[in-house]
């Protein structure tokens, strides 16, 4: 009977302990006391600090402003200036120009167009290099992927895990209940030992 009891009720145990701990991953959300002892699930305790270190993590290994730079394709960059320059000295010669000729005003026009086109072509690279300077100044990887993780509501991150994570956290269940097993067939054995001395 020791042999069928103990390993089931190991069983049990195991699957019941390793369930009950993913849960206290992430309940409970709020902080509650039972006598001395504060209970609060470890996501949620202590959140600031895995939003710092996902953040550290982001910035220092996956993505940063530097490669963001790197990636950037500046010469269809610099054809997109172009196209916008044009465009926007076009409208502007249409709206300030409008008392001239119209053969004298596309004159004009065109004149100022490819001029003002020529001088962003030269300083393209330099405005390029400022603006790109400047975003790695004022965007801080890290920073925003804290602010982002701490936005997120803790039961939204639960259920993202969960549904991520579901067959590895199954198989850790059933792990428990595998162990809880074994551990049980040796108590059997033990018992079954001792009953014979």
């Amino acid at each position: 009977m020791a042999f069928v009891f103990l390993p089931l009720v190991g069983a049990i145990i195991g699957w019941v302990t390793n369930y009950i701990a993913i849960r206290l991953l992430f309940r409970p959300i709020t902080p509650w006391r039972l006598g001395l002892v504060v209970f609060q699930g470890l996501i949620p305790k202590r959140r600031e600090q895995i939003a710092q270190k996902v953040g550290q993590v982001v910035a220092d290994q996956l993505f940063s402003m530097d490669e963001l730079s790197d990636r950037i394709d500046m010469a269809s960059m610099q054809k997109e200036a172009d196209r916008l320059t044009r465009q926007v000295v076009e409208r502007w010669c249409q709206q300030k120009m409008g008392m001239l000729p119209g053969a004298l005003r596309q004159v004009c026009s065109s004149y100022l167009r490819d001029m003002v086109a020529a001088e962003m072509a030269a300083n393209f690279p330099r405005m390029a290099k400022t603006l790109l300077r400047r975003m790695r100044e004022q965007v801080d990887v890290k920073k925003v992927v804290a602010e982002k993780i701490n936005l997120l509501a803790l039961e939204d991150v639960e259920k993202l895990v969960l549904d991520v994570a579901a067959r590895e956290l199954k198989q850790i269940e059933r792990l428990g209940a595998v162990l809880g097993f074994i551990i049980g067939l040796l108590q059997a054995a033990v018992f079954h030992f001792l009953a014979r001395t």
